[in-house]
């Protein structure tokens, strides 16, 4: 009896061992919260980013982008943030969509303080543009205006509207903001009728409305101007404009453990670097500025900064 009873405790304590045995991260399909619908700018880039990082991964398994639109962003961001800190849920941030909620003391289930950044994808900078048919060539031109210039934005709350107030106030020029359109597009389409004088848009929405000539730019904010007759921030005497962009991020769930969150870190830096992407790239006309997981985390903390000196014109 004694040598069978030992015989069972031996064995039972091996089944336990291996079942207990972790298999390696990652050992099941991860998932990529993208908190806009299928067909934006966010979307596309992480489908075309997702055969990367399954490739950068150890193991066989499947990176799966996940729609989860709603609240502008918030929504995504905090199923993100409420996942469990394993490596299995992940997901892209648009900033400063999800940081300006939090300054406006709106109530969210997310802490953008508390996330565990693992790297940035890119930024899309912001362009102040006219109809083609402008009379307005410069900013110059739109400050001596003898009356307040003319606006498109989405609402309240939106990056346009934000954007638009803090470019104005910090040049001085008088403005009136007419909302209610519907989404980015909306509005683009209203500057091209003739509904307002300007627009404050990103740059990629614009592209092919630029290469058109439907629309000129006469300024950039958030990156350098490569054209001598479109000035950046540093041209218009407010460099600190320069933050003035839609940055892609992306975090996962505080309290993730630190050698999963390297893994994640260096398989998304390998992955913008794979000729596939940049082939996608170059088709698609994007761009990709990688940055760690260090650098997004600075970068958050001083896009905090800088709209917080502007609360009074998030609303």
């Amino acid at each position: 009896m004694r040598v069978g009873v030992r015989t069972l405790s031996i064995a039972a304590l091996l089944s336990i061992g291996a079942c207990s045995e972790p298999a390696g991260y990652p050992n099941k399909d991860i998932t990529i919260v993208i908190p806009f619908n299928s067909g934006g700018g966010f979307d596309t880039y992480v489908r075309a980013l997702a055969p990367g990082l399954e490739r950068h991964l150890p193991n066989a398994i499947n990176v799966l982008p996940k729609n989860l639109p709603g609240a502008g962003g918030r929504r995504g961001a905090s199923e993100i943030f409420r996942s469990k800190p394993d490596g299995y849920t992940i997901g892209i941030f648009n900033m400063p969509g999800v940081l300006i909620p939090q300054l406006q003391n709106i109530p969210t289930s997310y802490e953008l303080s508390q996330v565990t950044w693992l790297g940035t994808l890119g930024y899309d900078p912001y362009i102040y543009a006219v109809r083609g048919d402008s009379p307005l060539k410069s900013i110059e031109d739109v400050s001596e205006l003898q009356r307040s210039v003319t606006y498109g934005a989405t609402g309240p709350g939106s990056t346009s509207y934000v954007a638009t107030n803090i470019v104005n106030e910090r040049l001085g020029i008088p403005y009136e903001i007419i909302t209610g359109y519907t989404g980015s597009s909306g509005y683009l389409l209203g500057l091209v009728r003739g509904d307002f004088d300007a627009a404050l848009l990103s740059q990629s929405v614009a592209r092919s409305y630029l290469e058109s000539g439907d629309i000129r730019a006469l300024a950039i904010f958030g990156s350098e101007s490569s054209d001598p007759d479109v000035a950046d921030a540093d041209d218009l005497g407010a460099p600190e404009l320069g933050q003035l962009r839609v940055v892609r991020m992306m975090g996962a769930p505080p309290d993730l453990p630190e050698d999963i969150r390297i893994m994640l870190e260096e398989a998304l830096l390998a992955s913008m670097q794979d000729q596939e992407f940049r082939v996608w790239l170059e088709t698609t006309g994007n761009d990709v500025h990688p940055a760690g997981a260090a650098e997004t985390e600075a970068a958050v903390s001083e896009m905090t900064q800088f709209y917080d000196q502007f609360k009074q014109l998030l609303d």
